[in-house]
């Protein structure tokens, strides 16, 4: 039970507790309890330890689902986070090294596969509150990651073996001395009003309130001059809708309703909608123009990272037989191409609620100068899931140097700096629009490709020291 309850403290280093250093300390002590025991036993605590933190981590899922589809998606995290008890029976440097690479490597394995995996809890999220963030931005989430269990290794070897020749060693680190600080850099600006449109009811339902749902979002937008946190004199460059704010097809159905609002406003509108491909739903980003500017659909991103078991079903009849409500989702199409939204200066990524998950599709703000995330929380009630989504976007933020805007129907809708500073945000689960002026930057952080590098050295020291092993096992010389 102690290493379920270890867990447990490792997860509260994510929002919305937010101590960051409980992730550290409970890694510490699986060590401990797991360093002189059997290979069995370690694998049984390390298990028992993942189960701990997907648990409280991921009951979000269970929003209006049930019970089972969250179990089955923590039970399935947690056989995957668990290997890295595995080599806590080392000492010292070996320790020192190899655990943290393992736990990166487990991270790259678990944000890939099964179904496109699913990386959600990667220790490097937590950094954005630390002395050491800067490591998002020198070599990504990998590199981040690497140094939070290195921590945690560090704390083991110095406070609870009480080698104190790592105590120097811990203090540098947590310290930051030899991380260098990001110099944010900024080549021009635009002004956005985001648009937090709300859902009728939070729920699964919301689906069937989407004609509602379209129509907050264009009353609340044809309105914007005059809310109440309107800057003085402030005139957007560009609107913005989130993920799902024109369930009703926005390239048919809702097409004139959205002309005639986009040419009122004399300003583009990025429109979070869903379209149809082959009979099959898609999910869209569409960058929709006013008359004077050629007028209509410019644009249009169509998702590509689709979320398993939310916009395709793996395993149809086993989940249909698992849970009734596996047969409500429709498996919807995906895109093959990226896309960059044009607006005045701005060269904008658009990415779509979970993808802001995936470090491939990240790496392509490399030909932007700017981050919008679109998404619906509405699915997720008053879970922890918005808060937790924020702080990987804040992690993203610091991470690729850019400025981001994340428009939800519910929240959070929020301005995010390129340091990983919450500039603005709006309250949840209100309808509101958040007025704001955000930093134009193409300057690329060494994350972009540094942060592969991290991972192959990783998993090259890993067949080394596996390697190692193999020799003094099989090759002794007689």
């Amino acid at each position: 039970m102690f290493a379920f309850f270890y867990g447990i403290l490792a997860q509260m280093a994510f929002a919305p507790i937010s101590i960051w250093i409980f992730l550290p300390i409970a890694l510490a002590l699986i060590i401990r309890r797991t360093h002189k025991k059997s290979f069995r036993s370690r694998a049984i605590d390390g298990f028992v330890f993942s189960l701990g933190f997907t648990l409280p981590l991921l009951h979000w899922s269970s929003t209006y689902v049930g019970i089972w589809p969250w179990l089955i998606l923590a039970i399935g995290e947690a056989l995957l986070i668990a290997p890295f008890t595995w080599f806590t029976n080392q000492k010292g440097l070996v320790l020192l090294i190899t655990m943290p690479s393992l736990w990166v490597i487990l991270e790259w394995f678990r944000s890939n596969y099964p179904f496109g995996g699913f990386g959600w809890g990667r220790a490097g999220f937590i950094v954005v509150d630390t002395p050491f963030s800067q490591t998002l931005s020198l070599g990504g989430v990998p590199l981040a990651s690497f140094v939070v269990v290195f921590i945690g290794v560090l704390i083991y070897l110095a406070f609870i073996e009480f080698n104190y020749r790592y105590v120097p060693l811990f203090l540098i680190v947590v310290a930051n001395i030899f991380i260098p600080n990001n110099s944010s850099s900024t080549d021009s600006s635009l002004k956005i009003a985001a648009i937090q449109g709300s859902v009728p009811d939070l729920g699964l339902d919301f689906n069937s309130q989407r004609i509602a749902v379209l129509k907050n979002h264009l009353e609340l937008t044809k309105n914007w001059k005059t809310q109440a946190n309107r800057p003085a004199n402030f005139e957007p460059d560009l609107f913005i809708w989130p993920e799902n704010a024109s369930d009703v097809n926005p390239l048919t159905e809702a097409k004139d309703q959205i002309n005639g609002l986009v040419n009122v406003l004399s300003k583009p509108l990025i429109v979070g909608g869903v379209g149809s491909e082959n009979s099959r739903p898609t999910n869209l980003s569409i960058l929709w123009e006013p008359k004077n500017s050629g007028g209509g659909a410019s644009a249009i991103y169509q998702k590509r990272g689709l979320a398993p078991f939310g916009e395709f079903m793996p395993l149809r009849s086993l989940a249909e037989f698992i849970s009734p409500l596996a047969k409500n989702v429709t498996d919807f199409a995906a895109g093959e191409k990226s896309q960059i939204f044009k607006v005045r200066d701005a060269k904008i990524l658009p990415v779509i609620c979970f993808e802001i998950l995936s470090d491939k599709l990240l790496k392509e703000s490399s030909n932007s100068n700017l981050i919008i995330a679109q998404t619906n929380n509405a699915t997720f009630g008053e879970s922890s899931e918005s808060d937790q989504q924020l702080q990987i976007t804040r992690a993203r933020a610091i991470e690729f140097g850019r400025d981001i805007v994340v428009v939800s129907t519910v929240g959070n809708t929020a301005l995010i700096d390129q340091g990983g500073k919450v500039v603005r945000v709006l309250p949840k689960y209100d309808a509101g629009i958040l007025y704001g002026e955000v930093h134009l930057s193409s300057a690329n952080t060494s994350a972009q490709w540094l942060s592969a590098w991290v991972e192959q050295g990783c998993f090259a020291v890993l067949v080394i020291f596996l390697l190692s092993i193999l020799k003094r096992r099989y090759f002794r010389v007689p």
